[in-house]
């Protein structure tokens, strides 16, 4: 099936998520997606914001004869499913475009930013967040939250835990050592570098300055780095996180591994200026999301620009491409 859609989730109708994608799609160029969301839900939000956009089911659309005579100029074209409320019109969203995505009928997947309190509070009290949950659903052991601008990748090994469990979940058995490897796959096989150069952050500060304090990169992360040299993976460190993304660093290392989520994200974020891609490696299917949040406090104000959601797409378009060379070599 020459399936050139994509699939976005409705994340969180109530944050900004909803108001950038119908800007996406009122510009015409990048508007060749479907959104998974019920239509009764949609269409009382838009009644309630006053937003007039002509909705229209495209589930019975979805074979191999059908799917190019949607039209994606003069409707906003969604797969319709039943749900209740909000929290589970943003769940089931997930659930069925990752279906959807593993049949072929889309190149990936962008999900909308999504409030997580609200699921784990209203309906799923085990949601960690949507890396963990397309994990669950993709059936794979291993993924990696990536975090790519340009030509910087970042990544972070431990996801939405406390930072009291760090460790403890970094010492685990083969949990370093099967992120990272996954992750050079990943550099392999979706971003097409043949032998890729990664740096990884020390747990303490200043690396533990030789063990001053503490002892937890000569006692997790060094032992691990030597067992991925043997492997023949190009990896050094521990350097310490705060010199880690230096412009010198960034002109010679092609992805930068940090332990835990804030490590790894403050510093990417003032980089990339919400304009990043947040991409889940390890699963079948390409999933992607914008790098912002539900942004609440700016809605309705025009200042978010749609810039992160085309990246997304630019992306998406990118890793499929280079999944289908690495297949067919």
């Amino acid at each position: 099936m020459n399936n050139n859609f994509f699939a976005i989730t409705i994340g969180d109708i109530e944050g900004i998520g909803i108001e950038l994608l119908i800007k996406l799609w009122k510009n015409k160029k990048n508007n060749n997606f479907i959104l998974f969301s019920n239509k009764e839900i949609l269409n009382n939000f838009f009644k309630k914001n006053n937003i007039k956009i002509k909705l229209k089911i495209v589930n019975h659309y979805l074979n191999k004869k059908k799917i190019k005579k949607i039209d994606f100029n003069n409707c906003l074209n969604i797969f319709d499913f039943s749900a209740k409320n909000n929290f589970e019109n943003t769940y089931y969203s997930i659930i069925y475009s990752h279906k959807l995505t593993r049949l072929n009928y889309f190149k990936g997947i962008i999900t909308l930013p999504l409030n997580k309190e609200k699921i784990i509070k209203n309906l799923d009290s085990k949601f960690i967040g949507q890396t963990e949950f397309f994990q669950k659903l993709d059936n794979k052991k291993i993924s990696n939250m990536v975090f790519i601008y340009k030509k910087l990748i970042v990544v972070t090994l431990t996801t939405h835990i406390p930072l009291k469990k760090v460790n403890k979940i970094l010492s685990k058995n083969n949990f370093i050592y099967n992120k990272i490897d996954n992750i050079n796959k990943s550099l392999n096989r979706d971003f097409k570098i043949k032998k890729p150069k990664i740096a990884i952050a020390g747990i303490n500060p200043h690396a533990s300055e030789n063990n001053t304090i503490g002892n937890d990169d000569e006692k997790i992360l060094c032992p691990i780095i030597k067992k991925l040299k043997k492997k023949k993976i190009n990896i050094i460190g521990p350097i310490s996180a705060d010199s880690l993304l230096s412009v010198k660093n960034m002109k010679k290392i092609d992805c930068f591994i940090f332990n835990y989520h804030d490590q790894a994200l403050i510093p990417f974020k003032l980089l990339s200026k919400n304009k990043g891609v947040n991409f889940t490696s390890g699963l079948d299917v390409i999933r992607v999301s914008p790098d912002f949040g539900t942004a609440y406090d700016i809605i309705g104000k025009n200042i978010a620009t749609t810039e992160s959601l085309i990246n997304c797409i630019k992306f998406i378009k990118k890793i499929s491409n280079n999944r289908n060379n690495f297949v067919n070599t």
